[in-house]
């Protein structure tokens, strides 16, 4: 492992300022960092450099943020349809840590992101060693993968198992009702996502949120209207989906 990493550091464009300190431009935020003095930055660096530029599989598949909810890299699923943007939580956190640090001190922190943000993989790596930690049924696993290149598999396996939702966006965009209320219990309830759809019989789209289905009925409320009152209709007048927007 440790030699792939050195093969990766030997690729990254780190450069001398005045002062003789060196400097590298971050791969997300495109910003210029000093390095002397923050080694955990380099080992950052090595890691975006392996998702970027290394690993081809991913380029088309994932958006990357870096230093967002204090997470020091998190990995998301890239959004293909542009009528299918729910809330994300992040596929993968990644924590960063300078080369002489025992990953092992730092398991409750990981486990911490993963529990406070709805994500369910978290990575420790400090370039000589990677910890996977796993949440399931808020119990963890940990996993001992021997280099980077285990996390590319890694982030596609977790990065399929959300084309499910995007599969029953179609069915429901196509008219199928049982696609539509599974996507609205998920989506729907609250007023965080809005939901274009069209009924039968009418011309114009609708945009709610509040969704509650009470046997063969879907109660709603309209975006942009202050009354208390829900609207409500048959299941057998939907028509289709158009859009789900966080």
């Amino acid at each position: 492992m440790t030699y792939l990493n050195e093969e990766i550091q030997k690729k990254l464009d780190i450069y001398i300022k005045k002062y003789n300190h060196q400097h590298i431009k971050c791969l997300i935020r495109g910003i210029e960092i000093p390095i002397n003095g923050r080694p955990e930055e380099l080992v950052r660096q090595i890691f975006l450099h392996f998702l970027i530029k290394e690993s081809t599989l991913l380029s088309e598949k994932i958006n990357i943020k870096v230093e967002a909810n204090n997470h020091d890299i998190e990995i998301y699923k890239k959004q293909t349809n542009e009528n299918f943007k729910p809330h994300q939580s992040p596929l993968i956190i990644v924590e960063v840590k300078r080369e002489d640090v025992n990953l092992q001190n730092h398991y409750n922190q990981i486990q911490r992101y993963l529990t406070n943000s709805g994500c369910n993989i978290g990575i420790l790596y400090n370039y000589h060693e990677i910890i996977i930690v796993f949440k399931k049924y808020n119990q963890f696993e940990i996993y001992y993968p021997k280099n980077l290149i285990d996390i590319q598999e890694l982030i596609l396996q977790a990065n399929s198992s959300i084309d499910d939702d995007l599969l029953e966006f179609v069915h429901a965009q196509n008219g199928n009702i049982e696609s539509f209320i599974y996507l609205i219990n998920k989506y729907g309830e609250y007023t965080n996502h809005t939901v274009d759809f069209k009924l039968k019989h009418q011309i114009s789209p609708i945009e709610g949120y509040l969704f509650n289905v009470e046997e063969n009925k879907i109660f709603y409320k309209i975006c942009g209207q202050n009354s208390k009152k829900l609207q409500n209709f048959d299941c057998q007048d939907f028509e289709k989906l158009i859009s789900i927007i966080y």
